[in-house]
């Protein structure tokens, strides 16, 4: 029902100048309600008692910023001038969550040219965006789990949610721990993250509000605002995300690189860098090696392992499989990190599981602190199912994959647990092929083996061979006595 109404409310608005403007105006129409409908106790329905904890992330909302108050006044002229003013105050009664938000996501795009289309046009919206299914009063502001489900429905999906949901079990962040996303996008691995802390503490109390230190870089200010937009309307409290490139700016914290529990990204599987200050890097994030321009990837798993806590830090990434064979550099700096014992599990992914890219990728997941020094390989392209638009992960095999990387045993044709000999041998190549084969797949014979079958075919043929030719003496002896 939820999503049914966001969709029925963004179906009004036609005739905007940029496609995706009318789903971010109706997300940011519908954070106002839900801000509004969290501060409503003038309702009789829904008492209040004086000094009861106020069970939501607070906002202010000035009278004339509020959605009832839109909402009354939407038969008369001007609904886009007050719908946009009402953004801009509720943005001042807010500036250190929404500061810059709105005008970013430039709204404004949303709106029909025409004065009468675009009021007529508001005016539906804003009797859909009051159904009963918008209704958020009664919660309090305690985020409902369907809001964050239809927003990641009406935002791009770039990321699959059952891979945003892996990496953070495997991660396992804990309510109050700092979870950082170098590239965030538009904010759907956080938004997993946030999902577990929350459903965590829910299994210990009461649910309450979602109070989680999120901290993010995305160096495209549309996205990075997205991002930000998605995490509020999950109830996260002040999302600290940043329109800056992580590995040219980095968060700091007193001057010195800032530390997280955490650290989770989905980045672009196209990705550059610039290389060329980094051997003087105040922050020594590339002691382990320097990657070349085009292989950034390398560099990003090396800042976020230099943000890392060093008594509990853990992360996970995606990168494209050739971050886990290629030579040169790279292999120099993989090798360090096996000596140095950070790399924990390796996954993967399916074929084509991101819309619009045929590279092969892989789930690496490394920890600063480790019981042993063997690394889990997981090949998870069986445990795909068929999509309309080719493989799929779904939560059946997200889940699946959780249990063996809680197992940590070998299984064949699917994962391989190599302890540092094997690993040594294979000189810090990480590809998920070198270590699991396929379950049919016979091990190589030995010289003498190879003989002994070659020398028992031979003899089978000999034999065979004469009976043969004794079958045809017979037949040419019978022939013979009829002439």
């Amino acid at each position: 029902m939820t999503l049914a109404a966001l969709v029925h409310a963004r179906d009004a608005l036609e005739g905007g100048s940029r496609p995706d403007a009318d789903t971010y105006l109706i997300l940011s129409l519908l954070l106002l309600k839900i801000a509004s409908d969290a501060t409503y106790y003038g309702n009789p329905a829904i008492p209040y008692t004086p000094g009861e904890p106020l069970r939501c992330v607070p906002y202010c909302v000035p009278p004339q910023a509020r959605f009832d108050t839109l909402f009354r006044q939407r038969h008369a002229e001007g609904n886009g001038l007050r719908v946009m003013n009402a953004l801009r105050v509720f943005t001042l009664g807010n500036p250190r969550k929404l500061g810059g938000l709105f005008p970013t996501l430039k709204l404004e795009d949303a709106l029909p040219a025409d004065p009468s289309v675009r009021n007529a046009a508001l005016l539906q919206v804003l009797e859909r965006l009051s159904l009963p299914a918008l209704d958020f009063r009664q919660q309090r502001g305690i985020t409902r789990p369907d809001v964050g489900d239809a927003v990641d429905v009406l935002l791009d999906r770039q990321v699959p949610p059952a891979l945003t949901w892996l990496m953070a079990a495997l991660t396992h962040p804990y309510a109050d721990e700092a979870v950082y996303d170098p590239s965030c996008r538009q904010g759907a691995v956080l938004r997993a993250a946030a999902n577990w802390m929350r459903d965590e503490e829910s299994a210990k109390a009461p649910a309450g509000p979602a109070r989680y230190p999120l901290y993010g870089q995305e160096p495209d200010p549309m996205q990075c605002a997205v991002a930000r937009l998605r995490l509020l309307l999950q109830g996260a409290d002040t999302p600290r995300l940043y329109n800056r490139d992580p590995l040219e700016e980095p968060l700091l914290q007193d001057g010195a690189l800032q530390r997280f529990h955490v650290a989770l990204a989905c980045p672009p599987l196209s990705l550059k860098w610039a290389p060329s200050h980094a051997a003087q890097d105040p922050h020594f994030r590339f002691l382990q090696g320097i990657p070349s321009r085009q292989w950034a990837h390398t560099a990003l798993i090396q800042h976020m392992l230099a943000t890392l806590d060093p008594g509990c830090g853990r992360m996970a990434i995606v990168v494209p499989h050739g971050v886990l064979f290629r030579d040169g550099e790279e292999s120099r700096i993989r090798q360090a990190w096996l000596d140095e014992n950070l790399v924990d599990t390796v996954i993967g992914l399916p074929d084509r599981l991101f819309a619009g890219a045929s590279v092969a990728t892989a789930l690496l997941v490394l920890r600063r602190v480790r019981r042993n020094d063997a690394v889990l390989f997981i090949d998870a392209r069986g445990l795909a199912s068929r999509g309309k638009r080719g493989p799929r992960l779904g939560m059946d095999a997200a889940r699946s994959l959780r249990r063996l990387c809680v197992e940590r045993r070998s299984v064949p044709g699917v994962a391989h647990l190599a302890g540092s000999e094997e690993l040594a041998v294979n000189g810090g190549n990480l590809s998920v092929a070198r270590y699991v084969q396929p379950a049919s797949q016979r091990p190589p014979a030995d010289i003498a083996t190879l003989r002994a079958q070659r020398a028992e075919l031979s003899a089978r043929f000999v034999a065979l061979q004469a009976a043969l030719n004794a079958e045809l003496d017979a037949l040419e002896g019978e022939l013979s006595d009829l002439v």
